[in-house]
């Protein structure tokens, strides 16, 4: 694998990571709780939302800057 794939892969993961750490917080919310199986199936979608948001990030990334351009351009 070459040294560019290998860079661009590590900080794909990095930046999932990341989003991941962020995300710990909706997770903690729904701990105190757990014991009923309604949360607990709430918990886990949110977990896998979350998850599939972070794989996400760069996307999320380039459509918030789009949207903050096209704000930028309407004033």
């Amino acid at each position: 694998m070459s040294i560019e794939i290998s860079i661009a892969l590590f900080s794909y993961l990095l930046g999932v990571i990341i989003q991941w750490v962020g995300f710990r917080p909706k997770f903690r919310e729904l701990d105190e709780y757990a014991n009923f199986p309604i949360i607990w199936t709430a918990k886990k979608v949110t977990m896998i939302a979350c998850f599939l948001e972070a794989l996400t990030w760069p996307y999320s990334l380039i459509l918030e800057n789009e949207l903050i351009l096209e704000k930028n351009e309407t004033k």
